[in-house]
């Protein structure tokens, strides 16, 4: 839900392309003096980015959503159809809770019985509670480890993304909120709203099961799915090459300008 797990990792994409990154409300940087649920929900963050493409100045937006980010991409362009100019889609959340808990099954059963036990142990700890970076850290490494095709680049990851006593706190506070969010998402009835080219590009080891993103492609009109080679959950880290090898084939085969 922040941008220091994208960022160093699009740099030379950057190069080509005007990029604009955010740290969504209650995470990062954009921190919040009263979350509950009256200030931290789905519908509150979809007009935060709105709000951005009205600050930028921007008709139509290319939206590159990872994970939890892609399912908020396709929550703004129903909403916002008509300012939406591409949608691509890593590794997206699915579009509905049934399946969004197959995934976190299939992610479960990447780990060994010792691992779950023992971070799970971590995320019930008082230390974890209380928004000990070391902590979070070493649960995340556990957590996110499992879901990286390519184990050599883990290292890169958790240089970028590791929590400081901010971010750590942060998502303490929004955990039992965010899980909500998760336990109603409410989009996959409406995703006909959305009329622009989509690219569904995952790491074909990703946990985001098949049955998922298969949904995705047949309710969202004029979409494809790309499966990354050697990948799991962050193919812009585990397979850069072909991953912005794709997504730029698919900015200049969707561009419609004369």
């Amino acid at each position: 839900m922040y941008h220091d797990e994208l960022f160093p990792f699009f740099l030379d994409f950057a190069k080509s392309n005007k990029l604009i990154f955010y740290d969504q409300r209650g995470n990062g940087k954009s921190t919040m003096e009263k979350i509950d649920n009256t200030t931290f929900t789905v519908e509150l963050m979809i007009e935060d980015l709105e709000e951005l493409r009205k600050e930028f100045g921007i008709d139509k937006l290319n939206i590159i959503g990872h994970s939890w980010g892609g399912l908020l991409a396709m929550y703004y362009a129903v909403k916002y159809p008509d300012n939406v100019k591409r949608l691509i889609l890593v590794d997206a959340a699915p579009v509905n809770t049934d399946l969004l808990i197959k995934c976190y099954e299939e992610q479960i059963s990447m780990f060994t019985p010792e691992e779950w036990d023992y971070v799970q142990k971590l995320w019930n700890s008082e230390e974890y509670q209380a928004g000990n970076p070391k902590v979070h850290n070493e649960a995340m490494r556990l957590s996110e480890g499992t879901v990286f095709s390519n184990k050599d680049v883990i290292d890169d990851y958790m240089k970028v993304a590791a929590f400081n006593e901010t971010t750590a706190k942060n998502a303490v506070l929004i955990n039992d909120l965010a899980t909500q969010m998760k336990l109603n998402i409410h989009v996959q009835d409406r995703l006909s709203n959305i009329n622009c080219p989509c690219l569904i590009i995952n790491g074909k080891d990703d946990f985001i099961i098949e049955e998922a993103y298969r949904l995705t492609n047949e309710l969202v009109s004029n979409s494809k799915i790309v499966l990354i080679e050697g990948a799991g959950h962050y193919p812009f880290i585990e397979n850069k090459e072909d991953f912005f090898n794709e997504i730029s084939n698919f900015i200049i085969n969707t561009d419609t300008k004369p």
